[in-house]
């Protein structure tokens, strides 16, 4: 009987003993679990914000310095393709020279040539009031231009003779040429009288 007695009191320990050891095994874990949570709650609440931050420092930087690189490379370009020889006015994608020496129209269709270029046309009123704003800023009140008689009215650059603005026009038996009148509309005349010219020179021969 009181060896029974015994056997319970040292059973009782040994089960309160692995009661204990059993609950000191389970709370480690959860203390891990809760400091590991708190690291992955700070790597997550951290981390992407300085990824962030990084990126948004840099991004920038990158974007200013390719439209720096494309505008050095399109200022060329645009030097090529937006701009006149000195001396020439830009006028609808074109260059044009008031020419003051006055020369018959055979004369100033060959100096037009040997800048690469061709006495001027008109297309409709634009045109016009630009070649004579050109004539009248050069000081003078007429100008040949490319028009000439050939079975019909013509333009010299081959254009289409679409437009008219004629203020006088008499027999085209002697009077073959156009000339510009600044204060006006064009006129036909003797192609051998001098009269100061314009130029025109396409874009792509600028």
């Amino acid at each position: 009987m009181k060896a029974l007695l015994i056997l319970s009191v040292i059973l009782g320990c040994v089960l309160a003993a692995t009661a204990a050891a059993v609950g000191a095994a389970e709370a480690v874990p959860q203390e891990l679990q809760k400091d590991n949570q708190l690291v992955e709650n700070e790597a997550e609440v951290f981390v992407p914000e300085a990824v962030e931050s990084e990126a948004a420092s840099f991004i920038p930087e990158v974007k200013e310095s390719v439209e720096v690189s494309a505008g050095e490379e399109a200022s060329p370009a645009q030097g090529r393709f937006f701009s006149c020889p000195s001396g020439w006015v830009r006028y609808k994608g074109d260059c044009y020279q008031f020419v003051a020496s006055s020369t018959s129209w055979t004369s100033a269709v060959a100096n037009c040539a040997r800048s690469g270029s061709s006495l001027a046309s008109a297309h409709d009123l634009f045109d016009y009031s630009f070649l004579q704003d050109l004539t009248t800023r050069a000081g003078y009140t007429t100008a040949w231009m490319g028009g000439f008689y050939f079975q019909t009215w013509r333009w010299l650059d081959q254009s289409p003779f679409s437009y008219s603005n004629w203020h006088s026009q008499t027999s085209v038996s002697s009077r073959q040429c156009i000339y510009l009148n600044a204060r006006a509309g064009w006129s036909n005349n003797v192609c051998t009288v001098s009269y100061p010219f314009i130029c025109v020179k396409k874009t792509d021969s600028c």
